[in-house]
């Protein structure tokens, strides 16, 4: 399952390149090139949101329970502490993670940016 984007990425790219070529014989090739490089980028974004509704999610659930043992062991924290704020270390981890959410979050927005740019592209040629 892990290799099924870079598949369609590769076969989307290749063809996108074969009528890249072909456009010299036929301007028309541009629409098709347009409309694979839309398609890829429409289908990065959501490939993007349901590793992030899924397996991002479970990675968090990880390194939370990483991230507290870490802060046990460097700090004077005790177990039973933890178990008693517990609400106050998940706020303090989601602190600690927001830069990597914001910048899962900046990959999807850049997939969608690239498939709006190629529509635009599209529309205009």
């Amino acid at each position: 399952m892990n290799k099924i984007p870079y598949i369609v990425s590769a076969i989307t790219i290749t063809l996108a390149g074969l009528f890249a070529i072909l456009n010299r014989f036929w301007t028309g090739f541009v629409y098709f090139v347009l409309a694979l490089l839309v398609a890829l980028s429409l289908f990065w974004a959501g490939w993007l949101l349901f590793k992030y509704w899924t397996d991002y999610r479970e990675e968090l659930k990880e390194d939370y329970k990483i991230w507290i043992a870490n802060k046990i062991n460097t700090t004077e924290v005790t177990a039973e502490i933890v178990e008693q704020n517990e609400k106050v270390y998940k706020k303090q981890f989601s602190k600690h993670m927001l830069k990597h959410k914001l910048v899962k979050w900046a990959q999807i927005a850049i997939c969608f940016a690239l498939a709006a740019s190629f529509l635009t592209g599209l529309l205009m040629y």
